[in-house]
């Protein structure tokens, strides 16, 4: 019986020994799995931050691509408009270069309709006048002759007064040279003769 006591104490001691191995091995994987879930935390938050990282590199990447592009977008723009711009210096200096030689025909047509002989003079003068006109014209140049027009002195430069009592006082009644006009901008403006009324004696 002794020798059964004795078994069952080495038993017991035994189990408990094992108990005991069973619980510390426990511990020791609880712990394992616990460093090892740690681990896994740590890599999940350092690849978040690279994530982040890429992201806003990507976000800065694109922010700076569409500045450029902007950029370039504004500069087709500008340079667009500064060559338009040049074209219409250079033309409306051509064309401001070009008045005196049209105010030139026009003076030799108005002579050459007072002889009476003169008429094939007439004739090529008015010919040569309307075509300068058309070509002008497709340009954007614009004849002021304001005759019987409220006078406007945007457009309109008064030289002289003359008595009228069928126009209203401030009418253009006579035009002496004519203006122009290239879109917008004033070339030159008409020299024109007022309308006023008769002064009371």
């Amino acid at each position: 019986m002794e020798k059964n006591l004795d078994e069952n104490e080495d038993q017991n001691l035994s189990d408990q020994t094992n108990q005991e191995g069973d619980d510390f091995e426990k511990q020791e994987n609880s712990s394992d799995l616990e460093d090892q879930s740690h681990d896994e935390e740590q890599k999940g938050k350092r690849i978040e931050a690279k994530l982040n990282e890429a992201y806003g590199k990507q976000d800065d990447l694109q922010n700076k691509y569409l500045r450029v592009h902007a950029d370039l977008e504004n500069l087709k723009k500008r340079s667009i408009k500064e060559r338009e711009d040049a074209v219409q210096r250079t033309r409306s200096q051509l064309i401001s270069d070009l008045l005196p030689i049209i105010d030139a025909f026009q003076m030799g047509l108005t002579e050459a309709t007072k002889h009476e002989g003169a008429t094939d003079i007439v004739e090529g003068f008015a010919m040569a006048m309307k075509q300068m006109h058309s070509t002008l014209d497709d340009y954007g140049l614009i004849v002021l002759e304001p005759e019987k027009e409220e006078f406007d002195p945007k457009f309109h430069e008064a030289i002289n007064y003359e008595v009228n009592n069928d126009l209203e006082e401030g009418t253009v009644v006579k035009t002496i040279r004519c203006g122009y006009r290239l879109g917008d901008k004033l070339l030159r403006p008409a020299s024109v003769i007022l309308s006023k009324s008769e002064v009371d004696k």
